[in-house]
């Protein structure tokens, strides 16, 4: 069942295997965005799912949400729940970021990463260059301005996503662990043509962060193989832990 740490973030905590798993959610989605993954697994392994701040039951966040709060959120909830390490990280789109930091400060904590459909950092300043058709730039725009309204994404992990960068590129060396690289090659429907090319082109670049990496496709996929392709992220999740 879902709880709540003291913190205020909340999280489940299953399984009892050797192994560590920690699922880390794309940009404000919900840890049951793993459901078809991790309750196949949960019998073989310990698996943490949590949500980050302004996301389910978890807080408000208070403070900027750069890269360097979310890690060091999620390494005290896993050192208060005793969930030692070495971790898989299975990383979903904006998560991925996270994860790529998380391996840089922590090393040793790391067994390895799945990035699921994730962005390499270099894609989101490319991306940023991109400019939008004027509909779908109104639309964005549009919704900003209300969520800062209601403030409730006032500390948004998007509004800080200049800040983590920076900390990635001022950050040791992506250690030499195993990596797997899953990508979505569906276009999502309203997501320009130049965009998409532009995140295909650096899943491949994603590779060069170890020498131990793999790219798997998810042919049934765009953005959310976890949800499209199940079956086969379980999969390459199995395959990287060996």
């Amino acid at each position: 069942m879902p709880q709540i740490n003291s913190n205020q973030l909340e999280y489940s905590l299953l399984g009892d295997g050797k192994s560590n798993i920690v699922f880390i959610n794309g940009f404000r989605m919900n840890f049951n965005s793993w459901d078809r993954i991790y309750k196949k697994i949960d019998r073989d392994f310990k698996i943490l799912l949590f949500n980050r701040r302004g996301v389910g039951k978890s807080s408000k966040a208070t403070i900027n949400q750069s890269g360097m709060v979310i890690v060091n959120e999620l390494i005290e909830l896993l050192s208060k729940l005793e969930v030692k390490p070495p971790y898989l990280l299975v990383a979903h789109s904006l998560g991925g970021i996270y994860a790529n930091l998380f391996a840089r400060i922590y090393p040793e904590y790391v067994s390895g990463i799945v990035f699921v459909d994730a962005p390499h950092p270099l894609e989101i300043v490319k991306q940023k260059e991109f400019k939008l058709p004027f509909m779908l730039h109104s639309i964005n725009e549009g919704v900003k301005s209300i969520e800062k309204l209601f403030d409730k994404f006032k500390y948004s992990e998007d509004e800080c996503i200049q800040e983590t960068l920076y900390q990635l590129d001022s950050s040791v060396s992506f250690p030499n662990i195993p990596i797997a690289v899953v990508s979505g090659t569906k276009k999502m429907p309203f997501i320009p043509k130049e965009l998409f090319d532009i995140h295909q082109s650096f899943q491949k670049k994603l590779l060069d962060l170890s020498k131990y990496s793999k790219q798997y496709f998810c042919n049934k996929s765009g953005h959310f193989p976890q949800i499209t392709d199940p079956e086969i992220l379980i999969k390459i999740i199995l395959d990287t832990l060996k």
